[in-house]
């Protein structure tokens, strides 16, 4: 048996601060994988394997290895993968708090086995899980369905998820990182081309995490700017409509006032009509109340102004009705 690699971390301390994917798992979907009885046998049967690097499985488009895959490359070329497990799974459990615990078996009698004991020695990458499922990214729920494995990666997404502790690194220079590579039987060319590779994947990581930071920066500054926007419209929207309530109201007690003046008893939902006046019904319920306001002999009523055999009301002469303000306008209502 090879070398074992015992991990821990929890569902719920990704880390991570300013790298990573932040997602957002689902304990009890993630609970339901790890214990699901296929994930069980997998690993009784020590068919949970792992890779160095998630490469393999990106390339291919699939979780679930062959023994040999078809891939097309970026740039139309297509090759033959040839994937050897450098580690097979053979313990992983997670509690009812999210801690999750997984040891690697590391395949030390081939190439990309001893490249993953050299670097785990070294203090470089960590194990990254395999797992099918739905990525709900930062703001959303991950849901977990299936279980492959655990690949040896550059940035695990879980900081912790690695056979040593980040605190006690001791800066490895290149040429001991070489050391211990070479020390599990890789040859130094071999370790070169291997460690050149991982060297330019976390240069281009390194770039893409920084575009990512810089467009988030950007995307921030532009909901801060939009919500500043929102906020004044919002504030200009609330000052307008202040102000027509503040007339609405100023109308509304005029009408009322005005109403208790007149000699005439106007019905409370002649009030409202003249007060809303906000449809063709409220105009119907006016102008029939006028129409019947028409037809009462006001000369025949105990007012003022009124004698008997004058069948004419004088009515108030003002500037603004001087229409009004002769017995030659006839009989007439004035509501002042």
């Amino acid at each position: 048996m090879g070398q074992v690699i015992k991990c821990n971390f929890n569902l719920f301390r990704e880390g991570r601060k300013y790298t990573g994917h932040h997602r957002n798992y689902v304990l009890e979907s993630a609970r339901n994988v790890c214990f699901a009885p296929e994930t069980r046998e997998r690993i009784r049967l020590r068919e949970a394997f792992g890779y160095f690097g998630h490469g393999r499985r990106q390339l291919a488009g699939k979780l679930n290895l062959s023994e040999m895959e078809t891939v097309k490359l970026p740039g139309g070329q297509t090759v033959i993968l040839e994937n050897v497990p450098s580690n097979v799974t053979t313990f992983f459990e997670i509690d009812e708090e999210g801690d999750v615990e997984h040891h690697q078996e590391i395949i030390e009698n081939n190439e990309s086995g001893k490249i993953v004991a050299g670097l785990n020695k070294s203090k470089i990458g960590g194990f990254s899980w395999a797992m099918g499922g739905n990525d709900g990214g930062a703001h959303g729920k991950t849901q977990t369905s299936a279980f492959y494995g655990f690949d040896y990666v550059l940035n695990p997404g879980f900081a912790e998820n690695r056979g040593f502790l980040l605190e006690n690194a001791d800066g490895n220079t290149r040429d001991v990182i070489l050391e211990n590579i070479c020390q599990t039987g890789v040859n130094e060319d071999t370790a070169e081309r291997y460690l050149d590779s991982w060297l330019a994947s976390t240069q281009l990581h390194n770039i893409e995490l920084q575009e990512k930071l810089e467009a988030s920066a950007i995307y921030e500054d532009h909901l801060r700017e939009h919500a500043e926007n929102t906020k004044e419209e919002f504030d200009r929207v609330k000052s307008k409509l202040a102000a027509i309530q503040d007339i609405e109201e100023k109308r509304r007690k005029i009408i009322l006032e005005s109403s208790r003046k007149t000699h005439i008893a106007i019905p409370e939902n002649v009030l409202d009509a003249i007060i809303e006046m906000a449809n063709e019904d409220d105009f119907e319920v006016l102008t029939q109340f006028f129409e019947s306001a028409n037809q009462i002999d006001i000369a025949s009523l105990p007012l003022e102004g009124n004698s008997i055999g004058d069948v004419i009301l004088p009515l108030h002469q003002t500037k603004e009705a001087p229409e009004y303000g002769s017995a030659a306008a006839g009989r007439g209502i004035l509501i002042d």
